[in-house]
């Protein structure tokens, strides 16, 4: 009996140990397993943040477009009624038609400051914020409008000068010209110089 009694200790300590180390075993599989679940999640984390960075660059390589401000006198559905309330009221003869997704806005001025921006009583003007798209224009001349529109020095709006400039419309100058003989105020030229190049050329869109 002594004999079986010890042997069945042995059984007992080899099976403790044998658990023991299986069990052992086991944790270290489960912290191994778990390690290399970190290490992906934390690649796929940097990966994705690599991500975002290379968009925030390609975002950053743009240039914001510039915001513009237009005193509006009103919005028509089609041109002529447009024209007729345009023609309807003196205020508005330097005023001009912009055509936005098939709409007809009537604006007096357009300015880069929204200090500058000044309003009519009758009839009675507001302010309309907007920028100038122009991603889908091929002709790069036309592409530098809205830049041009937006310089603050205004140095290409001067249409006393009779040199041209191979980075603008050809007929820019001419267009120029006959906005400035509408009024001598820069901000009303500038308005009806960009009618005349939107009415034109569907690319350069205007996003309220």
């Amino acid at each position: 009996m002594k004999i079986v009694s010890h042997v069945i200790k042995k059984q007992v300590i080899r099976a403790i140990v044998i658990g023991s180390i299986v069990g052992l075993f086991g944790v270290a599989i489960f912290l191994g397993v778990l390690q290399v679940s970190n290490q992906i999640a934390l690649k796929n984390e940097g990966d994705e943040t690599v991500d975002k960075e290379e968009k925030i660059t390609t975002a950053g390589d743009t240039s914001p477009s510039a915001m513009f401000y237009a005193s509006q006198a009103g919005v028509f559905s089609n041109y002529e009624s447009a024209s007729a309330f345009l023609a309807e009221y003196p205020a508005l003869k330097e005023g001009a038609i912009v055509d936005v997704d098939g709409k007809f806005y009537v604006w007096t001025s357009m300015v880069i400051d929204e200090s500058k921006l000044t309003f009519l009583e009758a009839p009675p003007t507001f302010k309309k914020a907007f920028t100038v798209v122009n991603e889908s224009c091929t002709d790069a001349k036309i592409a530098e409008l809205p830049s041009v529109l937006a310089d603050k020095n205004a140095a290409k709006l001067n249409f006393q000068e009779t040199a041209n400039d191979s980075t603008l419309p050809d007929d820019w100058q001419s267009i120029g010209m006959a906005a400035s003989k509408i009024s001598n105020d820069l901000n009303i030229v500038r308005l009806h110089v960009f009618a005349h190049y939107k009415s034109k050329n569907a690319c350069l869109q205007v996003k309220f």
